[in-house]
């Protein structure tokens, strides 16, 4: 075997055959460091007429993770030698998900392989008491962070791999710390490539960045199959489960949990709104994630500010969105927003990245800088720069969701064709700010 040399950037990955002294990527000096890794013999690829593997397929079986949530999220289930890469805050309960899949799976006289890289099989064993899980003796629990040794633990006799996690892995090769750049990626790509080989599904738990991105190189996002970021606040129950990437099925579907005491519980109607007390500063719409409507609560808080530079603060609501809203609203309403405090909260944790709420938003901000409520009435539209609203995809599943809680004032944009009862048109904010009566 041939020996191939190469130079790695141990702050941002970048290889490169030649030494280099600044990295051409990330701009940091000094950070080549040199790898020898043997060539591989290359086998001769084999082709397979696509007809013949459409009908292999179809024989496939998708592996239930005992959560129908879940598996609706995920495209019914998961698939054998599919690799998971899950994501998500500390404490947010991600090992708990991972162990709570491998009990359901050996109530099904599955076995699966459970990598504690980060704790001993003790600390594994008071978990599985605590979460109440069945069929213990099928769940192998191994607390090792070498990779070769786990790579070889590995036969087609188990059902399901977990990695916790995936930043604690070390491959002798490498040679450089558990947790580099270059681990992570050489880790993954072993793993990736012996599941694929056995057909072994596998979950590799990843820790993530204070900027919310899975920690390690973006090429692990794309050598694997799937993506979930588990969402939530440590100190609420509810969690939401996002799906960011999925080659198996739709991508940005979710699915919704709750922390109790015994484990996580799928929640299959959340509710995201408080319908009995509608202060000034709460608005209602409804959202679409992936194939699901959500009726939310926008909360809104507008207050003078004390300083030069006013406050602008959004949880749940992407920021870029908030300050383009404030803007419109200064300029078409001749309110002085840009000078105050603002505040928004989607209520329940979830975040929204659907433009469909804008409207809402900005009848949160008006009924909050105006002291006036709205009242039980959900606005639905996405508010353009000119000032207007423009309609939204989906309508007849959102105005439908609203209307199954008892909300039966709906305000949408006027350019939409659609004919329903107790839906009034509008076409700007303007209009918008005269029917709530706050201007």
């Amino acid at each position: 075997m041939k020996e191939k040399a190469y130079f790695v950037c141990t702050n941002c990955g970048y290889e490169s055959v030649k030494w280099f002294g600044r990295c051409p990527k990330c701009g940091e000096w000094n950070t080549a460091s040199e790898f020898k890794v043997e060539a591989k013999e290359k086998n001769k690829p084999t082709i397979i007429n696509l007809k013949e593997a459409t009908k292999s397929a179809q024989t496939i079986k998708r592996l239930s993770t005992g959560f129908t949530e879940l598996d609706t999220a995920l495209g019914g289930g998961i698939l054998p030698g599919q690799v998971i890469l899950l994501g998500g805050e500390p404490g947010v309960g991600k090992s708990t998900l991972a162990l709570e899949i491998c009990s359901e799976l050996s109530k099904n006289d599955l076995e699966t392989l459970y990598v504690a890289a980060e704790e001993s099989a003790d600390q594994v064993a008071i978990r599985a008491q605590r979460l109440s899980c069945n069929s213990l003796e099928r769940i192998m629990i191994c607390s090792e962070n070498d990779l070769e040794q786990i790579v070889n633990l590995l036969n087609r006799n188990y059902a399901l791999l977990v990695i916790d996690s995936l930043q604690t892995m070390y491959s002798p090769e490498v040679g450089t710390y558990p947790g580099s750049i270059l681990q992570i990626r050489t880790c993954a790509e072993k793993i990736i490539e012996k599941c694929k080989e056995l057909s072994i599904p596998s979950v590799l738990i990843a820790h993530i960045t204070k900027s919310g991105e899975i920690s390690g190189p973006k090429l692990v996002e794309h050598l694997v199959d799937t993506v979930v970021y588990f969402e939530g606040e440590r100190n609420t129950e509810l969690r939401i489960l996002r799906i960011m990437k999925n080659r198996f099925g739709p991508s940005g579907e979710v699915a919704v949990f709750e922390m109790t005491e015994n484990g996580l519980k799928q929640v299959v109607n959340p509710a995201f709104y408080d319908i009995e007390d509608q202060l000034p500063g709460n608005c209602l719409t409804c959202s679409i994630e992936g194939s699901r409507t959500f009726v939310v609560q926008v909360q809104a808080l507008v207050s003078r500010t004390k300083s030069t530079v006013p406050r602008r603060v959004s949880n749940g609501f992407e920021m870029t969105r908030l300050l383009l809203l404030i803007a419109v609203i200064g300029r078409h309403l001749h309110l002085p927003i840009e000078s105050h405090d603002v505040y928004v909260n989607i209520l329940g944790g979830l975040k929204i990245t659907d433009p469909g709420i804008d409207a809402a938003v900005v009848g949160a901000l008006l009924s909050s800088m105006l002291d006036k409520k709205i009242g039980k009435v959900a606005l639905i539209g996405e508010v353009s720069l000119d000032g207007s609203l423009k309609r939204v995809h989906r309508l007849k599943s959102r105005i439908d969701a609203v209307k199954k809680i008892g909300i039966n004032s709906i305000i949408i944009p006027r350019t939409t064709e659609l004919k329903e009862e107790d839906v009034q048109k509008i076409n700007s904010l303007q209009e918008l700010g005269k029917v709530l009566g706050v201007i």
